[in-house]
């Protein structure tokens, strides 16, 4: 009997100290064997499940992806800017971009009330848009696509990570707390790409969140309702118009005009889908009339300068839209571009 209970007390003296040994070892230092795989919803992407209880996404068809030529081309990943060269002037009146074509191929960058808009910002463009958030909150990518920039900037950013998409569009996220991702990463929507904080050019914790194509600016409550988390459109026709830093979509949404246009037709009748696309079209249409261009003809004695300030713009947004430089020699009697 003795014997029976010294040799049930052994093994337990065992078990217990091998459990004490596995709680003492760390989870990567345990065997690391890939268990089951799980469907993301999203065809292109799975999560693995590994033994020592950790995961990782798994993408079967990842060199296709990124064998694509929109990872290749203008690829630069230790500048902020890769179409150096490019202007406005360059690209179609109109271009047809695909956003999704799944609900789990976008995702909402952060959900909250939209304090600073795109536009002129105390004389400078403010390319973005600035939600506040608290310190750490993770920052989810909007779309799929591969990590082109991480990094902290010095140019007032701060912590700053730039996922460029299948359809040429490149989302920025700045200000961030610290990074999640490394450049050549391919993320999913909804990856955690970094965590909200208030690095570099900053006054208080928040997202600066900027959409861009080759390097041009639009503004981001085009695509989403940053209040809902609500993705606007599945195909988006950007307007060459649009990269007008004057070009606001906000005060058409303030207004309340899109959205009643796009839920009624003129006579009251139920609304088809064929109405909201003609909806769209005709607001997209109003639009572009209120942002023609406006020209200046010079007079004598007139400077960039002292046009910027009569016209409420500045000597940059001037240079940007004539293709000037701020040394060019401007004549009396000749037109410039202001708006």
């Amino acid at each position: 009997m003795r014997s029976s209970l010294l040799r049930v007390m052994i093994v337990v003296s065992m078990v217990m100290l091998s459990a004490t040994s596995l709680r003492a070892q760390r989870l990567e230092d345990l065997p690391r064997i890939a268990m089951d795989t799980l469907s993301t919803g999203n065809s292109n992407a799975q999560v693995i499940i590994y033994t020592n209880n950790t995961w990782e996404f798994y993408f079967p068809g990842l060199d296709s992806l990124i064998a694509k030529n929109v990872y290749n081309s203008n690829w630069v990943t230790d500048q902020v800017f890769a179409y150096k060269g490019t202007s406005v002037n360059d690209l179609p009146a109109s271009m047809e971009l695909s956003l999704f074509s799944r609900v789990g191929d976008y995702k909402c960058p952060v959900v909250g009330r939209v304090t600073s808009k795109y536009g002129i910002r105390r004389g400078r463009n403010h390319n973005g848009i600035d939600i506040p958030l608290k310190l750490r909150e993770p920052i989810y990518a909007a779309f799929p696509g591969r990590v082109r920039y991480s990094r902290y900037n010095g140019g007032g950013y701060g912590n700053l990570v730039i996922v460029r998409h299948d359809n040429g569009l490149e989302t920025w996220y700045g200000h961030l707390s610290k990074s999640n991702v490394e450049v050549g990463d391919y993320v999913v929507a909804g990856s955690v790409i970094g965590f909200a904080g208030s690095t570099g050019r900053s006054t208080g914790v928040h997202l600066h969140f900027e959409i861009r194509y080759q390097d041009l600016t639009f503004d981001p409550e085009r695509i989403f309702d940053f209040e809902t988390g609500d993705i606007r459109y599945q195909n988006f026709v950007l307007d060459k118009s649009f990269f007008n830093i004057r070009s606001n979509a906000s005060e058409l949404l303030e207004d309340g005009e899109e959205d009643i246009a796009l839920l009624a037709t003129e006579d009251g009748e139920e609304i088809t889908s064929e109405d909201i696309l003609a909806n769209i079209e005709k607001i997209q249409e109003a639009e572009a009339k209120k942002l023609e261009p406006v020209y200046y003809t010079i007079k004598s004695g007139d400077t960039l300068s002292r046009i910027a300030s009569r016209n409420g713009t500045t000597v940059s947004e001037l240079c940007r839209l004539n293709g000037i430089s701020r040394n060019s020699i401007i004549r009396a009697g000749r037109q410039l571009r202001i708006k």
